[in-house]
């Protein structure tokens, strides 16, 4: 595809939208150059005249790259791509991989605490699942990113809004599990056993903050998976385009 080489680097001079935005539409003009060329090559072109018919069809006239920087300055997909190239020096990307550490071992922590199975909530378990969705999608996309052959880089993309889906759903849970065991201590003991209501506060306390700060933790760290993994997909499609354009990444 470094046919195309020419072409993608004038579009990316004239292309006025900051990294990885501008990757993410040089890898799909690369794409649809590629495909206009092999196309006209099935029609019995030969080479050159694919070339020639594959950039007429897709110019980069002024007024088109100019309509492509207002949809991606405008767009949610603009605004995450502007936030994966965030992380740049390798202190901050040492900062981040602590950050992630540091949640893993403060869950670990929480799960292997000897009361933390005496005073576990039913909330617990969807937490868990969602939690184990989060885990099992994440390590999907590394397969992609590291284990890809030949594989379209653009997909690497694709469904990380799951991510952010299951850390909302982990605070959710969260918050239905809090007015749950709320209104359950309150009912049930203030009905059944109204002078115990204070001795029965500190398993109540146990039961719930247990399963509050582990729904919290969770969705955090599912959401910091959700942030490297753009960081990485931005790093993914970079090194791609400088392999299109002949330039070192």
């Amino acid at each position: 595809m470094k046919r195309f080489a020419h072409v993608l680097n004038a579009a990316r001079g004239q292309l006025k939208i900051p990294e990885p935005s501008r990757t993410r539409v040089l890898l799909e003009m690369a794409s649809d150059l590629e495909d206009s060329y092999q196309f006209h090559l099935s029609q019995g072109c030969d080479e050159t005249e694919a070339v020639r018919r594959a950039e007429e069809a897709f110019g980069t006239s002024e007024e088109a790259l100019k309509h492509l920087t207002r949809i991606h300055e405008s767009s949610l997909g603009g605004m995450q791509d502007r936030l994966s190239g965030q992380i740049g020096t390798a202190w901050e990307k040492l900062i981040l991989l602590a950050i992630v550490a540091f949640e893993i071992l403060a869950t670990v922590k929480i799960v292997s605490h000897q009361a933390f199975f005496m005073f576990l909530s039913p909330f617990l378990w969807p937490i868990a699942a969602l939690a184990l969705a989060a885990l099992v999608f994440t390590a999907w996309k590394l397969y992609q990113i590291f284990g890809r052959r030949g594989s379209d880089v653009r997909q690497i993309r694709s469904g990380l809004g799951a991510l952010l889906f299951f850390a909302g759903a982990s605070l959710a849970v969260t918050g239905c599990g809090f007015l749950f065991h709320l209104q359950r201590f309150f009912r049930h003991n203030w009905e059944s056993a109204p002078d115990s209501l204070f001795v029965n506060f500190a398993g109540w306390m146990a039961t719930m903050s247990f399963m509050m700060i582990l729904g919290l933790m969770l969705a955090m760290l599912t959401a910091l998976f959700w942030f490297v993994l753009l960081h990485l997909a931005a790093r993914t499609e970079r090194r791609e385009i400088e392999a299109l354009l002949g330039t070192e990444a």
